[in-house]
């Protein structure tokens, strides 16, 4: 199996999807803590406002980094380059909003 999956695209993938549940699991954790939506969240606090949005993005990735971790535990070196490129990826995008 980890010769079937242990590749670079497969690593990308992995990433934005990490990225992507990072982002939900975080908005909806905020939403039930200030008694909000998650739409709210997204709308308003996301995409509304420039002061929130590079610390969304910063948090969104980390588990990307958690992924990134336990691969490197099991020795996915090319799974971890797909997933370090995004994380890489990630860090222009949390400047350009900073």
């Amino acid at each position: 199996m980890k010769d079937k999956l242990d590749k670079f695209w497969v690593g990308a993938i992995l990433g934005i999807v990490g990225a992507i549940l990072g982002f939900m699991i975080y908005g909806f954790i905020w939403a039930q803590a200030n008694d909000v939506t998650f739409m709210y969240f997204y709308k308003d606090v996301f995409i509304g406002t420039s002061f929130f949005t590079d610390k969304i993005v910063t948090i969104s990735v980390l588990l990307d980094v958690v992924l990134f971790f336990v691969f490197m535990r099991f020795n996915w070196y090319n799974l971890c380059k797909g997933l370090l490129a995004v994380v890489i990826l990630a860090v222009p995008v949390a400047i350009y909003y900073y």
